[in-house]
């Protein structure tokens, strides 16, 4: 079900960036991989849109910046280039994706989506704490 850290995070994604919530706990595969369940699927997930696609960017690169403080394991951002982009925790650098089979999806998207890890995904006061110390 949802988990109150990653409702929390959209309510904070909302309040200072002007995103909106396109969801977060719903069961359902990955885009394009039949069998295999999306992060959605565990509440630790969340798609977060906004109508300029600058300010995306901006967000995501916001994150991505921050994103040990977060507790951010992945980021999306599908309006990026020609097929968008993604940020891992593994590899702390974006991957610019070259072609539609290495996207993550939804090219062209007005959204992010964010993974959060599942200590962050379950405390909503270590969110506001995190965010707290991100605009210090």
């Amino acid at each position: 079900g949802k988990r109150k850290g990653t409702e929390k995070f959209v309510d904070l994604l909302e309040f200072f960036f002007k995103t909106k919530n396109l969801g977060t706990w719903v069961v359902r595969d990955m885009r394009g991989k039949p069998g295999q369940l999306s992060v959605h699927a565990t509440g630790r997930a969340s798609d977060n849109g906004h109508g300029n696609v600058k300010k995306l960017e901006e967000l995501a690169d916001g994150l991505a910046a921050h994103a040990d403080l977060l507790g951010i394991e992945e980021i999306h951002n599908y309006s990026y280039g020609k097929f968008g982009r993604g940020w891992r925790c593994d590899r702390h650098a974006w991957k610019v994706y070259a072609n539609e089979k290495e996207s993550a999806g939804s090219i062209g998207g007005k959204w992010i989506h964010v993974e959060l890890t599942p200590e962050m995904a379950d405390d909503p006061k270590k969110v506001e704490e995190a965010f707290k110390k991100m605009f210090e």
